[in-house]
């Protein structure tokens, strides 16, 4: 029941997403005086149309993307009369270009705001107080008490348990200087100085490499959380840094998974994002908008593959063009393009079986087909 309740915000924030993105094409066909014949939220079938001036527009069955259909965007639309104002293929080449990316250019200006929303919004983050210890760890045979708030890391202020992990990632294996602050039955608040050697440990990243961490063994107290906010400058500053990072991390992600470096079992598909989803939905709106930003920085960067099936293999068709002086031919573009189009479907097939299982859901149905079986 869980899982389908969580499939109601899942669409709401995967329409927005695809929407956004298929109105960045629409506004620039718009725009660049291209006339746009039909779009579309979903593929197949359609549940319900309307026709515009220009434009029919149309909700379809299956919600996996969208798309929208300038006039002219084949040659075996023009016939032999050839392309005439308003068709796609009779616009100059850097307005076909502006075309292709407008999607993609949406889905981060939409990131953005989102990122913006949230940091202005704000949102509880785990404090620097400490909630226990782990066995085995240094922290446990130290000066350290649970409750202590660490205020500073060798005289680096900290305020989140993200600057606190930070700050030791940058602190010699030699020793940590930690300053905290304590409560006492006696004195009230007091402030003590201490020395931890930290364990360093081979750890995998995100992208399953390893390297060194240094560890105290302490745990956050879940009931000191910060509240982290910022103004509307510095929330477009921290959203513009995010968006940054999380560009670069998809790229590096992507980069891992083509030269086998990382396992495919690390993506999550339709099912997980469901899931995922889900999760956010119950933890509040802010949770939700971080979400939703992670999930339009990932489709810019993912759209932007030189994928046929996607806007970066229409880019590469075109900067071919740009380069040779003429258009890659029909035949080879289809070709393509039904290649691409069979690997995005092998791939979809993987992570949602990839989901299944990560989510216990086949055995779970085993367990269910076992039991009527011995009744």
């Amino acid at each position: 029941m869980s899982f389908l309740l969580a499939i109601l915000p899942t669409l709401v924030v995967l329409g927005i997403l695809i929407l956004i993105h298929e109105l960045g094409h629409f506004i620039a066909c718009r725009l660049l005086k291209v006339r746009v014949e039909k779009f579309s939220i979903g593929f197949g079938p359609e549940l319900f149309s309307w026709q515009g001036k220009q434009t029919r527009y149309a909700l379809s069955v299956l919600p996996l993307g969208g798309y929208v259909k300038p006039a002219g965007e084949t040659v075996t639309e023009l016939g032999e009369s050839g392309p005439k104002p308003g068709d796609y293929l009779a616009a100059p080449l850097w307005v076909r270009m502006l075309i292709v990316v407008s999607g993609v250019a949406m889905n981060y200006i939409l990131a953005f705001f989102l990122f913006a929303a949230v940091f202005m919004i704000g949102r509880p983050i785990p404090g620097t107080t400490v909630g226990s210890f782990v066995q085995g760890y240094p922290a446990s045979a130290s000066a350290l008490r649970i409750g202590d708030r660490i205020t500073q890391v060798n005289r680096k202020p900290v305020a989140t348990w993200y600057e606190l992990t930070d700050a030791l990632g940058l602190a010699s294996e030699s020793g940590v200087h930690l300053d905290v602050e304590r409560k006492d039955a006696n004195y009230g608040l007091i402030r003590v100085s201490l020395i931890v050697v930290p364990k360093t440990e081979e750890v995998k990243d995100v992208f399953g490499k390893m390297h060194k961490m240094k560890r105290l063994g302490i745990t956050p107290n879940a009931e000191s959380n910060v509240f982290e906010k910022y103004n509307f400058t510095e929330a477009l500053q921290h959203a513009w840094t995010t968006e940054v990072y999380l560009t670069v991390m998809t790229h590096k992600a992507v980069f891992y998974l083509i030269m086998g470096q990382m396992s495919l079992k690390t993506l999550a598909g339709p099912v997980g994002i469901i899931s995922i989803t889900g999760s956010a939905a119950k933890l509040g709106l802010p949770y939700v908008l971080q979400l939703m930003a992670t999930l339009s920085v990932s489709l810019a960067v993912i759209n932007l593959l030189p994928i046929p099936a996607l806007d970066g293999g229409h880019l590469v068709f075109l900067l071919i063009e740009g380069i040779r002086r003429k258009p890659v031919s029909l035949a080879v573009q289809e070709k393509f393009a039904q290649v691409g189009f069979a690997l995005l479907m092998v791939l979809m097939v993987f992570v949602v079986y990839n989901d299944l299982v990560n989510l216990d859901v086949l055995s779970k149905i085993k367990g269910v087909w076992s039991h009527l079986a011995n009744r």
